[in-house]
C-alpha cells in the first residue's frame, strides 16, 4: 500500500480505544526506505485534553476525568515524520526552523510500529506512543525525553508492564546506535530540505478522521 506523495494523511495515535492525539500531514514519499510526511507549521493537529487542560503527559487518561480531542495548529518548528520500512517500534522526526528552513535535529520517538490504511478519500497511519523519546542534536549528541511520564505509567493497566517497559526501553538503544554510529537515517539524509518542498497546508481535520483503528 503505497501512498502517493501530496495526499492528506493522517498519524494518530490510540489509547484505550480512543485517539490520544492526531497529526494532519502530507506525504512527502512513500519507497523503499519507508514512509515520510510532513507537518507544516499552521497545519492542525488534535490532543485529548482534560477540561482543566491537562493531556496524557500528565497521567493516565483514566485518571484525568472527562476529555475530548481538542484541535490546536501546530507552532514552532516544520517537522518531517520518517516512518521505517522495516516497521520498527519507532519514528524519527526532522525538525527545521519556520523562518529559515535550517535543520534543527533529530527526535526519535518510541512507539508501536504502524498500522496503514488507506480509504481513497483519506490516508494514514495508526500507532500507540511509547512516552520515552530520544532528543538528537545535529552533531548526534544525545539524550534522553520524558522519563518520568514513561516510569510514572510502568504497571498501569492500559499502558505498559515491567517487561514491556524494558523492550521500549531497548528499543531506544538501538536507535542510540544507529545515531552513534552516524548511521541512516542519521548520516546527514534529508537535513537539507530548508523546509521542504512546497506543499498545501491542511487547514482542518478532514472527513474521516474518526475511521476505527487499522
Amino acid at each position: 500500500m503505497g501512498f502517493d506523495p501530496g495526499r492528506v494523511a493522517l498519524r494518530r495515535y490510540w489509547r484505550a480505544g480512543r485517539i490520544s492525539f492526531l497529526n494532519v500531514m502530507t506525504v512527502v514519499a512513500d519507497d523503499a526506505r519507508g514512509l515520510r510526511l510532513w507537518q507544516s507549521v499552521g497545519a492542525p493537529f488534535a490532543v485529548l485534553t482534560a477540561a482543566d487542560g491537562r493531556t496524557q503527559h500528565d497521567g493516565a487518561i483514566d485518571e484525568l476525568g472527562p476529555m475530548t480531542l481538542a484541535e490546536k495548529a501546530w507552532v514552532g518548528s516544520d517537522v518531517m515524520v520518517f516512518h521505517p520500512a522495516e516497521r520498527p517500534p519507532w519514528t524519527v522526526w526532522w525538525f527545521f526552523d519556520e523562518d529559515h528552513g535550517g535543520f534543527q535535529g533529530w527526535y526519535v520517538n518510541l512507539e508501536e510500529p504502524i498500522d496503514r490504511w488507506d480509504d481513497g478519500a483519506l490516508v494514514g497511519v495508526d500507532t500507540a506512543d511509547h512516552a520515552l523519546d530520544i532528543w538528537v542534536e545535529p552533531d548526534r549528541s544525545w539524550r534522553w525525553k520524558d522519563e518520568g511520564e514513561f516510569a510514572a505509567k510502568i504497571g498501569h493497566p492500559l499502558y505498559w508492564n515491567e517487561s514491556e517497559a524494558a523492550k521500549i526501553r531497548a528499543a531506544g538503544c538501538a536507535a542510540i546506535d544507529l545515531v552513534e554510529a552516524g548511521k541512516f537515517p542519521f548520516d546527514g539524509s534529508w537535513c537539507d530540505l530548508a523546509g521542504g518542498p512546497p506543499r498545501p497546508v491542511p487547514t482542518r481535520r478532514p472527513d474521516g478522521w474518526d475511521r476505527p483503528r487499522a
